[in-house]
């Protein structure tokens, strides 16, 4: 044959040398069309078709090759139903569409759109193989260190709010991606071995992450797909054309792949149709509740004299109420059902600026109110079908972190976590921990450019984890607990050294509050709890506990118990040891406290706590001691009434 035909075996049906896929343990097979399309530039310009009949078990069967185009140059690749890109060496992306033996003829007569421009790093040698299309027409770049997602809406001729966006970051490591389609990614790092992501675009999450089979499929050369997570690869050294399967259960269905065709090793680009076959994957599940709510109000005061104070309402309402500096009085600004509770916000206080997280009717909300006003062009939603309350923390950088727990359709909670850019974009979300363990609750705590993380599990184990930014979090150890198993506080002591704070339970079923301190060398944590005393025997009503450090270098410990808000400090700055016994908070008679309170800081220095007693807020103020061996006496009342 002509060496544009190279040596195919053009027959209709597959032959006996089709691989069998009987037995694979995929969560189903792919279904194919009767061919795959495969695209083909030559060094002469040439552009061929090459139909694969075999796609989806790997035969050596061709239905037959011809020559579509001419004169084609810079970077060519396939995406959805027929489509097909170019990217010119002037970095226009075109698009073109071939259908029915013929090429679309767009509006104005021309046979190509231009959808993009400044493309051209593309069609350079070095990364002619960091772009990719999905079946849903999803666009992934590698550039940099980073993995971006564009996606082109033809309906309205531009390019989808959200394009361009960085996905993820640590990805310079890697000199290939090809999409199978669902949003699965391959990527190639130095060694030649292939590592699994996919990718799931409505919840902007990813649904696998960095997985690398013990029996990888690995190698030099072009690595493109038909869908259906089906892969083909030309060998350059051999001139050979490969094919393979990917499922994520039990990853490469060979170690080196089928021989389907020889001659292939001249082409300057060899791509296929990205929708000629499908598998069905699961995405994310609609979330599920899951960990522990949290039915504190926050206080949030600003520079300005404002002061903001959030937390639940009517029939789980979430209720902004505001102090106007002006008028000197408390209005609502906010009421919502959409979301059904808060952890402790971040306070910009000079900025005016109060942020949280919560969830919401797509996923996870982060809501930023200022100056008593609120509107839905201050939320940026998350996504992410999160099943919990977000736990956020603004870094030394001044980006913010999201973690959360979803379930993978299995009813376990597993952590993810979503990351800002300096820039303000958000990588997507990603999971991490023990995929075995349940997680119940987290908590988050940032001390320079690391974030401790601590989830508890169903076990009564809290794991700890460190996280610096655009790193997967680090496993760092455990802190077991009798009956540990609701959220945990932390806070930062006079000498920067993390507090845990969790309520034991005793063998007779008394809620005690326990404090765990960080070792002095940071390498982990101290080996047991210490009690902070009893209440008597009805105990601690709810958790989490609030913890806060005062300006006079002691640590203050509110939590409610036998119907009242109770407050301890430490004994001094750095002390190891806290106040016994604890202080009632003076409340009026009729007032029933069982939701957990919040203790924060005010712009004059002033202790704030804030405490529900039923639907109606309270909020109690009381100054810093002087002595830090004196508690704080705190007065006040109802802010608001329902």
């Amino acid at each position: 044959m002509s060496k544009k035909l190279r040596s195919l075996c053009l027959v209709a049906a597959v032959t006996a040398g089709t691989v069998s896929i009987t037995g694979a343990a995929s969560a189903a097979d792919p279904a194919c069309g009767p061919v795959a399309h495969v695209f083909t530039t030559q060094a002469d310009g040439d552009l061929w078709l090459y139909e694969h009949s075999a796609p989806a078990s790997g035969g050596f069967a061709w239905a037959g090759a011809r020559q579509i185009g001419w004169g084609w140059g810079g970077k060519t690749f396939a995406g959805q139903d027929g489509r097909v890109y170019n990217i010119t060496t002037g970095g226009e992306l075109r698009r073109l569409r071939y259908r029915g033996g013929a090429w679309d003829t767009f509006p104005g007569g021309g046979q190509f759109q231009t959808i993009g421009r400044g493309w051209q790093k593309f069609a350079e040698t070095a990364n002619r193989a960091k772009i990719t299309v999905d079946a849903d027409g999803s666009f992934y770049t590698l550039e940099g260190d980073q993995l971006r997602w564009w996606r082109y809406d033809e309906q309205a001729g531009a390019w989808a709010p959200g394009s361009g966006r960085v996905l993820d970051v640590g990805w310079g490591r890697f000199d290939l991606i090809a999409a199978g389609g669902n949003g699965g990614l391959q990527a190639r790092d130095a060694s030649g071995a292939l590592h699994r992501f996919r990718y799931h675009a409505e919840t902007e999450r990813f649904v696998a992450y960095d997985v690398v089979p013990a029996a990888g499929w690995q190698g030099r050369g072009t690595l493109f797909s038909p869908g259906g997570d089906l892969y083909y690869s030309v060998r350059p050294h051999t001139g050979e054309l490969r094919w393979n399967q990917f499922t994520e259960d039990t990853g490469w269905r060979t170690g080196a792949g089928a021989v389907i065709g020889t001659g292939w090793g001249t082409d300057v680009d060899v791509t296929a149709t990205t929708t000629d076959c499908s598998v069905s994957l699961p995405g994310p599940p609609p979330a599920e509740w899951l960990g522990a709510g949290d039915g504190a109000s926050h206080v949030a005061d600003l520079a300005s004299g404002g002061r903001y104070v959030l937390g639940p309402g009517y029939q789980s309402a979430l209720v902004t109420d505001w102090f106007d500096p002006v008028a000197r009085n408390w209005r609502t600004t906010m009421e919502t059902n959409g979301y059904d509770a808060i952890r402790t916000p971040i306070v910009d206080a000079a900025a005016g600026a109060v942020t949280f997280g919560a969830r919401g009717s797509t996923g996870t909300d982060l809501v930023t109110l200022r100056g008593g006003d609120w509107q839905a062009s201050t939320t940026v939603s998350l996504r992410g079908a999160m099943s919990s309350t977000p736990t956020i923390v603004r870094r030394a950088n001044g980006t913010v972190a999201v973690y959360s727990l979803a379930s993978a359709g299995d009813g376990v909670g597993h952590l993810h976590v979503r990351e800002q850019l300096p820039g303000g974009d958000f990588l997507a979300w990603r999971r991490f921990g023990d995929p075995a363990v349940d997680y119940s609750n987290i908590n988050a705590i940032t001390r320079g450019d690391q974030t401790t993380v601590l989830a508890t599990d169903r076990d009564y184990v809290a794991h700890v984890f460190r996280h610096a930014p655009g790193t997967a979090p680090v496993p760092a150890g455990h802190l077991a607990g009798r009956s540990l198993f609701g959220p945990m506080t932390t806070v930062l002591d006079s000498n920067g050294t993390i507090l845990v704070f969790a309520v034991l339970r005793t063998d007779d079923g008394i809620r005690i509050v326990h404090v765990r301190r960080e070792k002095a060398d940071r390498s982990g944590f101290e080996d047991t709890w210490q009690s902070l005393g009893e209440f008597g025997r009805r105990g601690v009503m709810t958790e989490p506990v609030s913890a806060l450090l005062l300006p006079n270098g002691t640590v203050a410990v509110s939590v409610p118990a036998d119907g009242k808000p109770y407050v301890t400090t430490s004994k001094g700055p750095g002390s190891t040891e806290f106040a016994f016994p604890w202080t009632p908070v003076d409340v009026a008679k009729d007032a029933w406290f069982s939701e957990p309170t919040a203790l924060t800081l005010s712009t004059n220095g002033e202790v704030l706590l804030s405490a529900v007693s039923g639907t109606r807020k309270h909020l109690f103020t009381a100054p810093v001691p002087a002595d830090p061996a004196a508690p704080p006496r705190f007065t006040g009342g109802p802010i608001y009434g329902y």
